[in-house]
This record gives C-alpha cells, structure tokens and sequence, in this order.
C-alpha cells in the first residue's frame, strides 16, 4: 500500500505493525515530510508502533532527522524499530537516536526477528 506517487519510500501494515522501507539512498525534508504525510492519509486512524528498513539510506539531511523526531513526525506512531545491516546507516541511525531523540521509544535493530519482537511487547503496553 502506500502512495504510488511516493517512489522514495513504501509502507504497508502487516500484523499490526506499520513497515517502511526507504527506497532512496538520501532522505530530504521533502521526503521525511512525504512519508509521514503518506503514513497518516492510509494509516492515520489509529496509532502502531513503526519498522523501518534503512539498508538503501546513505545520508538523511539535518532538517529531515529534526522533522522525523518530532512531534509531527512521530504523530500516531507508538514506537519505532529501525533495521538496518549498512555500517553507514548504523551511523546515521545512532546519530539520530542520540542527538535528535525522537518523541517515541526507537530502537536500532539489525534483524527483522528481534524489531518485530521488541515492537510486539511495545504494542502489547501501549494498547
């Protein structure tokens, strides 16, 4: 599901738990606004916690990491898992977390078992 017009990333639900991956390898402004914009017009009824796949990401702009820990950026989102197995996006991952730090709890994961695990117990307590 998801915006077609949005090439840069795709998001869909599955079990309860929202899936982004980032198809582009540099995250703008515009399209950490796109995302979110795309995320509350097909899945803003109600909050679910988030994983996002970061593999493809090389750089995510200054402006782009303030907007996405923010208040608008996290609305319905209970809690955020990022994956990624890239050294860069670890990099950028970890930066993000520890000087942007986002309004939800957000974790950096590098495999899809232990994110869907630690989102299902966040799932569980904020329900």
């Amino acid at each position: 599901m998801g915006n077609p017009e949005n090439k840069k990333i795709s998001i869909e639900l599955v079990n309860g738990i929202l899936v982004g991956t980032y198809l582009c390898e540099i995250v703008d402004l515009e399209t950490a606004k796109a995302g979110v914009s795309d995320r509350m017009e097909n899945f803003g009824h109600k909050a679910f916690p988030l994983l996002v796949y970061t593999n493809k990401v090389k750089h995510i702009s200054k402006d782009a990491r303030e907007y996405l820990a923010s208040e608008a950026g996290c609305q319905k989102v209970k809690s955020c898992a990022i994956i990624t197995n890239s050294i860069v996006t670890r990099v950028i991952a970890n930066f993000f977390l520890h000087i942007n730090k986002p309004l939800v709890p957000t974790k950096l994961f590098t495999d899809e078992e232990s994110a869907t695990q630690w989102l299902s117990k966040k799932k569980t307590k904020n329900s």
